[in-house]
């Protein structure tokens, strides 16, 4: 039998060595010692099997600090504020006369019009615009982890045949949940999914849970998907149901709301100043006070106070507020902005110690992820929305365009709420500089503030046209001083502008000119 070379025992060595040093080599974040005994991680089971045992409790609990936390409650109110704003996100119809031809402005007139008057109620209750509505919508996705909206279509009391509704997520049973047979569908927590996961339906109760006792007699009815507008984000590929939003700092919300109130109420007994007595000597037997009696004291400004014999004021001098409760309380806070995909500066309300740099870096941080929200929405609400709208408007009649397909009409552009900047004069000669420099166009720094360029020129002409009318003159002066050329100019130095018309240098001497 042949003897196993040199260089192959080497190689076992360092491959058994290599073994038994595996925690070394290994990743640091799977590693089992000390300080990860406690870190189990999640299972790695589907991502349905962990939403469904924890996801009615989380909701409950959001429900709880929505209520109760004021950083939460401010949270969901600037959620919906930035991502929604106060007119809700505009339609703006884009329909041409041909492929390449100019809008058709009729027909887009009758559409916007048709769209803001159906949007002044549009839920089966009638009670909400749709602004209002989709604030209210967008606030339970990141509470609740999912929102369910419902298309109600004949909706007989509106001309336009259509109405919202949204279903509270209890109402959609989380305890249902059947295997996948030969000839059924597979339903994971209420809703029904085809063998491509599909949803194909959703079990709803009929009514809520209610403390008279009513909910008691509710029945489960199955609503056909295309129905239900289904709103979540999922973390995880095939996720049924989604998962609140503020999962990841339930805990330290929470903590740091109960180590406020502790603080407060600290504070507030360190505030009110009380005197304790105590025996000086025990030796000397029982006081004539008796040992149960208490004694009461009134002191007023400038009051002396005698003891009783044997009695002394005992030291008490507490130590709240804590000197470092701010700074402590500021750190948590932005721990859960940090969590929430925010600024700690919009969500503790708290502008101390900002600038115009660090302002303007965490706003446009911030704003970038309330964009990726709008897109979102659009793309998973207002299109499917609009779309349904426009079919029923136009089969009722209340809607009367050249044809009755509303697959022709569906080129809208959804404008999103904007927001002013941080140092107009700063970023508007920015935008000035970037426009002259074609960096930028008028459509760009329009869209930052929710604007749009036609409507923008279109007020420009109504305001020049009334000017006219008025014999006003409503043209800015132009202050730019006129070329000037040094007196000391000198050896036939040229005073030519430049090219773009700007100031030129010239044997260092500015020549001032005009745009």
């Amino acid at each position: 039998m042949k003897r196993p070379s040199r260089n192959f025992l080497h190689r076992l060595g360092d491959g058994l060595a290599a073994m038994g040093n595996g925690a070394k080599r290994s990743y640091a974040a799977a590693e089992m010692n000390r300080v990860t005994a406690d870190w189990l991680g999640v299972s790695d089971y589907g991502p349905d099997d962990e939403v469904r045992w924890s996801m009615s409790k989380i909701r409950r609990r959001a429900r709880d600090l929505e209520q109760n936390n004021a950083t939460i409650r401010n949270y969901l109110r600037i959620l919906s504020v930035n991502v929604i704003g106060p007119k809700g996100i505009e339609l703006e119809a884009r329909n041409r006369l041909g492929v390449d031809g100019d809008l058709d402005r009729p027909t887009n007139d009758r559409i916007e019009a048709g769209w803001d008057e159906w949007g002044e109620s549009v839920t089966i209750d009638g009670r909400w615009s749709m602004p209002s509505f989709s604030r209210n919508v967008m606030r339970s996705i990141a509470r609740d982890g999912e929102a369910f909206v419902r298309l109600w279509r004949g909706y007989p009391h509106n001309r336009f045949g259509i109405a919202l509704e949204s279903i509270d997520p209890v109402q959609v049973d989380d305890t249902y949940n059947v295997r996948r047979g030969d000839n059924q569908n597979e339903v994971r927590m209420g809703v029904e999914v085809d063998g491509f996961g599909r949803p194909t339906a959703y079990f709803v109760f009929d009514q809520p849970i209610s403390l008279t006792g009513a909910g008691l007699s509710r029945r489960r009815v199955r609503i056909p998907a295309d129905e239900i507008i289904h709103l979540y984000d999922p973390d995880r590929i095939n996720q049924a149901r989604g998962v609140s939003w503020l999962a990841s700092v339930m805990v330290p919300a929470k903590m740091l709301d109960g180590y406020i109130e502790a603080e407060l109420i600290a504070s507030r007994v360190g505030a009110s100043k009380m005197l304790f007595f105590q025996r000086k000597d025990t030796t000397m037997g029982v006081s004539s006070l008796g040992e149960e009696t208490s004694l009461d004291v009134d002191v007023a400004p400038g009051s002396s106070l005698v003891l009783p014999d044997g009695y002394e004021v005992a030291d008490w001098n507490p130590s709240h507020p804590n000197t470092a409760f701010g700074d402590f309380v500021k750190n948590a806070m932005r721990n859960i902005a940090t969590g929430l995909g925010v600024s700690y500066n919009a969500l503790a309300s708290d502008l101390e110690g900002v600038n115009y740099s660090s302002m303007r870096s965490g706003l446009l941080i911030e704003r970038d992820v309330w964009r990726c929200v709008q897109q979102w929405w659009i793309g998973a609400f207002l299109r499917i929305v609009y779309r349904e709208w426009l079919n029923s408007a136009l089969l009722s009649g209340a809607l009367e365009l050249s044809s009755m397909d509303y697959r022709k009409y569906l080129t809208v552009k959804w404008s999103p709420r904007g927001w002013s900047w941080v140092d107009p004069l700063k970023d508007t000669q920015a935008g000035v500089l970037g426009i002259q420099n074609g960096l930028a166009s008028r459509q760009d720094l329009l869209s930052e503030q929710g604007k749009d360029v036609e409507d923008v020129l279109e007020q420009l002409a109504e305001e020049k046209k009334w000017a006219d009318q008025y014999g006003v003159s409503i043209v800015a002066p132009d202050t730019t001083p006129p070329d000037v050329v040094g007196d000391d100019a000198g050896d036939g130095a040229a005073t030519a502008k430049n090219g773009k018309g700007r100031a030129a240098l010239t044997n260092g001497h500015r020549v001032a000119s005009r745009f």
